[in-house]
């Protein structure tokens, strides 16, 4: 089937406002049940044929969501950016809803770029832990709650064909291959669907594809992203090589450090010295 490609803002837009749509990719990104959504800010940067801008599309929720714990009530913070260099913009307005919320937070980026995590989507969920028994613990007191969020990521260069799961399914569709034409602004989506949730998911995004006036508006967002791509690609790439070099470093660095401690460990249980442990792990003191 021919579909629009939802890593477009006007497509990924209408995706968003459609009830069931909405629900069902918040639900599966955040592996719970949406209970209702109210769409509370919403920033879209227009594309401009003469003076192309940076676009950060931006979609807040007040929603209720079904946790193990029971209903509780969060703002979803989505945002989607095309380029490394808007990375700043998520904090500025992550910042702006903290002095606004009065609920705990939960972001949703979905990148066009790389970041240095080998993972497809992954997430960042607060673990909290008594300081003096490093044991963790369960917190749901709401002070705690407005000062910290959970946040979840989705790098769509690295998806690949797999439909193992509901999470799999639904990444899939966000898979940047099978254009149709010279353009990315539809796909085609080949894989069998049996999941009913998937299905109206698909819906939306092929009813996109046929209608007229969403095909002009993703026909100047594509030029818009050639001109994006010509200013920043390349700038884009060298960050993105920039951040994975350092990752490694700090990989190595960590790796050094355990190899080191497990060193020591060995050599006291054996009762060597602490001058030839020094010695030896080439530790000053």
């Amino acid at each position: 089937m021919i579909i629009a490609n939802p890593i477009y803002d006007a497509t990924f837009k209408r995706l968003l406002e459609n009830d069931r749509a909405a629900k069902f990719f918040i639900g599966t990104i955040l592996n719970c049940k949406v209970l209702s959504l109210e769409k509370t800010t919403q920033e879209y940067t227009e594309p401009d044929d003469e003076e192309p801008k940076i676009t950060l599309f931006r979609m807040d929720f007040a929603a209720t969501i079904e946790t193990e714990d029971g209903e509780k009530r969060v703002i979803i913070e989505m945002q989607k950016a095309k380029h490394l260099n808007d990375v700043y913009r998520f904090r500025k307005y992550l910042g702006k809803e903290y002095r606004t919320s009065k609920l705990p937070i939960i972001a949703i980026y979905i990148l066009g770029f790389n970041l240095s995590v080998d993972s497809v989507a992954f997430g960042n969920v607060p673990v909290y832990r008594d300081l003096r028994t490093n044991e963790e613990l369960v917190v749901h007191d709401s002070f705690v709650e407005q000062l910290t969020h959970s946040a979840y990521f989705v790098q769509t260069p690295k998806i690949k064909p797999s439909l193992n799961t509901k999470l799999d399914k639904l990444l899939s569709i966000f898979e940047q291959n099978n254009f149709i034409g010279d353009s990315k602004i539809t796909k085609n989506y080949s894989f069998e669907v049996d999941d009913l949730e998937i299905k109206e998911f698909l819906k939306v995004l092929q009813y996109v594809a046929a209608d007229a006036d969403a095909r002009k508006e993703l026909d100047k967002e594509d030029y818009y992203q050639d001109a994006m791509e010509e200013a920043f690609g390349e700038k884009d790439r060298q960050l993105e090589q920039k951040n994975i070099e350092i990752a490694g470093l700090k990989r190595e660095t960590e790796d050094a450090k355990q190899l080191t401690i497990r060193l020591i460990k060995i050599l006291t249980e054996t009762g060597t010295p602490m001058k030839k442990i020094m010695e030896t792990t080439g530790l000053t003191d």
